[in-house]
């Protein structure tokens, strides 16, 4: 495994400290050339170009301030509204006008600043292949002893289980056993040592005498060639 873990991606890089340029103070007047409306207008600006809670929930206040100016207005006749209602409505527009335009320039900064494109992530470093090969390799080993004990002891249930068929489905994994007294000869001839014509030989002597017990019975009736016999011994498993 390497010695150290990855680095994370790096962090998104901060919003520019720097100011704004002259051009946008017109958005930020907004409020103050455009009364009532303009505070909706610039702050919905603000929320298109970044959207955040520190342009998003302004833009709800002020709407709804520009929504609440005509609500209390609107629903008596002209000469006829009263004090209340007259105050309120000016304090609306007084807030959505000076304050607007004051807020706005407090975040002019913030919403102008340079919008940088998010970086593209670093290409995915190559994994030496000693760093999952060999635990992998170990994990495959201990399936197969798991998996040769269950026969041992269970070979019923190891059978019903595809213990070293990897010709049927499996129910579980036995990390690449095969069964020498049922798998099919194409599934034989694969195992390490064999080839098709001894692959067909194991299937008769079954068929003719019955299972093997034993390996070594394996490996002296079919004549496995004595460098294969470790790698035969690894992977072959021997069901009733």
């Amino acid at each position: 495994m390497p010695s150290t873990p990855p680095s994370p991606h790096p962090s998104p890089p901060e919003i520019p400290t720097r100011g704004p340029g002259a051009a946008t103070a017109g958005w930020a007047l907004l409020p103050l050339l455009v009364p009532g409306a303009g505070a909706p207008l610039a702050f919905g600006i603000a929320a298109g170009r970044r959207p955040s809670a520190r342009t998003v929930a302004p833009l709800i206040a002020y709407t709804a301030a520009f929504l609440g100016f005509f609500a209390l207005i609107l629903p008596f006749d002209v000469g006829e509204t009263p004090g209340w209602a007259l105050w309120s409505a000016f304090l609306v527009m007084l807030a959505s006008t000076f304050g607007a335009a004051i807020h706005s320039f407090a975040i002019r900064r913030y919403v102008w600043a340079p919008v940088r494109a998010a970086e593209p992530a670093p290409p995915p470093k190559p994994v030496p292949a000693g760093d999952w090969v060999a635990p992998a390799l170990d994990q495959a080993a201990r399936l197969r002893e798991d998996a040769r004990r269950l026969a041992d002891g269970d070979p019923s249930l190891a059978k019903r289980s595809g213990v070293g068929r990897p010709d049927q489905p499996r129910h579980l994994d036995d990390g690449g056993l095969v069964d020498l007294n049922h798998a099919p000869a194409d599934v034989l001839r694969d195992l390490p040592g064999f080839n098709a014509a001894l692959a067909e030989q194991v299937r008769e002597r079954v068929e003719r005498i019955g299972p093997f017990q034993s390996l070594d019975e394996v490996i002296v009736e079919i004549g496995v060639a004595p460098g294969f016999e470790r790698h035969l011994r690894e992977y072959a498993v021997l069901i009733p």
